[in-house]
C-alpha cells in the first residue's frame, strides 16, 4: 500500500483537532459570560487572542514543514496547545484567559499548515490527489460535528472548567498519536524516507518571495480573509445569537456542531467537483453560497430556519476549505506550499481574529447582530467574485 494513504489518515486526525479548537469556543461563550459577568466584546477578545497566536504559528510551522520532518513539529504542537487549553480550566480573570488561549493558538497553527501541505506533497501529480486533500480537510468538519456537542455535554455534566481540562488532554493525545505516523514526503526538501520512490527529484513551483507579490496570491488571500471573517464571526456568535432568538442552548450547540457535520459533504464533494471544474470555480461557488446563507440567517425567527442555514452554509463552508489550499497548489506548486498556506492563512486569521471582537462590539453598541451579519455577507459575495476572476500567474524561468 502506498504510504501516502497512512499519512492521509494521520493528517485527518490532526485536522480533527481543528474542529475542537475552532468550533468549541462558542459553546464556552455563555458559561463564561454567566460566570464572570463579562460583556460579549470582552469574551470575544479571548478568542481573538487565540486566533492571533494561531496565525503566528501557522506561518512558522508551515515554513518548518517545507524543510524538515513534520513529526517533531506536531509533537511540540501537542504539548503547547494541549497545555494552553487545559490551563483555561484555571482562569479567574479575562487576562488569564487571553494568555492561555494565546498559548493554545501558538501551538495550534501546525494543525492546519502541516497536514494540508504534507499530504499535497505526497500526492503531487498523482491520481486521487483531490480526494486525499478532501479527506484531510474533512477532519475539521468531523471535529466540529463531534466536539461542539461533546464540549456542551462536558460543560453541562462537569462544568466549564473541567470541560477545558478534558479537551486539552484529548487534543494532546490525538496530535501525539498522529505525529508517530506522519512522515515527510519523498519529494520534500527535508530528510527523506528510506525506500520511498519520488515522483520527481525535487519539489516544483514558486519560491515564497516570488509568489507572495503576485496579484494571484493577494487575491487568494483576500478570498481567505472573507471566509475567515465569516468563520470567526459565526463560530463564536452563532450560539448566543440563536439563544437570543429563542433556541435552546443544547439545540444551538448542536447546530454549531452540525455546520461541521454538513461541511463533510462539501469537503468530499470538492474532490469530485475539482476534477471536473477545477478548484477555482469550486471556491467561487462556495463563497457565493455562504453569502446567500448568511442573508437567510438575518431573517431567522425559528429553530427550523437555524437548521436550514446550518445545512446550506455548512455544505458551502466545506467546499471552501479544500479549494482554497488546492488553488495554492495549482497556482504555485509544492516548493514552498507549507509556507504559502501559512502566510495566506495567517493574514486571513488576523481578519478572523478580530471578527468576533468587532461583532461583539457591534452587538454591545446596537443590541443586534444585524449590521455585523450584513458586513459578513458583503465580504463573502466580494470574495466569490474575486475567486472567479483571478488569473493564474506564469513562473518565469530561473
Amino acid at each position: 500500500m502506498f504510504y501516502g494513504w497512512l499519512v492521509v489518515a494521520a493528517s485527518f486526525a490532526v485536522a480533527l483537532t481543528l474542529g475542537e479548537s475552532f468550533w468549541a469556543f462558542g459553546v464556552f461563550f455563555k458559561p463564561l459570560e454567566a460566570e464572570f459577568g463579562w460583556s460579549r466584546t470582552t469574551v470575544s477578545s479571548a478568542y481573538t487572542a487565540f486566533l492571533i497566536g494561531f496565525s503566528i504559528s501557522a506561518v512558522t510551522s508551515g515554513r518548518l514543514a517545507d524543510r524538515w520532518n513534520p513529526r517533531p513539529i506536531l509533537m511540540v504542537t501537542a504539548v503547547v496547545a494541549g497545555l494552553g487549553i487545559s490551563l483555561c480550566s484555571r482562569v479567574y480573570s479575562i487576562n488569564q484567559l487571553i494568555i492561555f488561549l494565546s498559548l493554545a493558538g501558538l501551538g495550534s497553527g501546525a494543525t492546519w499548515s502541516v497536514p494540508t501541505s504534507t499530504v499535497q506533497r505526497w500526492f503531487y501529480k498523482r491520481e486521487r490527489a483531490g480526494l486525499a486533500l478532501a479527506i484531510v480537510v474533512t477532519g475539521v468538519g468531523v471535529g466540529g460535528a463531534i466536539f461542539a456537542p461533546l464540549v456542551n455535554y462536558f460543560v453541562l455534566s462537569y462544568g466549564w472548567r473541567n470541560a477545558f481540562l478534558i479537551m486539552g488532554i484529548i487534543f494532546f493525545v490525538i496530535i501525539a498519536a498522529a505525529s508517530l505516523v506522519i512522515r515527510p514526503s519523498p519529494t520534500s526538501a527535508g530528510p527523506k524516507i528510506e525506500g520511498a520512490s519520488p515522483k520527481s527529484a525535487a519539489p516544483e513551483g514558486w519560491t515564497t518571495g516570488k509568489a507572495i507579490i503576485t496579484p494571484a496570491f493577494l487575491s487568494i488571500t483576500f478570498v481567505l480573509c472573507a471566509g475567515l471573517l465569516a468563520f470567526g464571526t459565526l463560530s463564536v456568535h452563532l450560539v448566543p445569537y440563536a439563544i437570543d432568538s429563542g433556541v435552546s442552548p443544547t439545540a444551538a450547540a448542536a447546530a454549531l456542531g452540525l455546520i461541521g457535520a454538513f461541511s463533510i459533504t462539501g469537503r468530499l464533494a470538492s474532490a469530485f467537483l475539482s476534477d471536473r471544474i477545477g478548484w477555482q470555480k469550486v471556491l467561487a461557488f462556495a463563497l457565493f453560497g455562504m453569502g446567500l446563507s448568511v442573508t437567510w440567517l438575518l431573517f431567522m425567527k425559528a429553530q427550523w430556519m437555524l437548521y436550514g442555514f446550518v445545512f446550506f452554509y455548512g455544505t458551502c463552508h466545506g467546499l471552501r476549505i479544500p479549494s482554497q489550499v488546492g488553488m495554492l497548489s495549482d497556482f504555485f506548486g509544492t516548493r514552498s506550499l507549507g509556507e504559502l498556506i501559512g502566510i495566506s492563512g495567517a493574514l486571513a486569521q488576523l481578519v478572523g481574529a478580530f471578527a468576533p471582537y468587532f461583532t461583539g462590539f457591534i452587538f454591545d453598541t446596537t443590541g443586534s447582530y444585524f449590521i455585523a451579519f450584513v458586513i459578513v455577507m458583503v465580504f463573502l459575495v466580494a470574495g466569490g467574485a474575486v475567486a472567479l476572476t483571478v488569473k493564474q500567474p506564469m513562473l518565469a524561468p530561473g
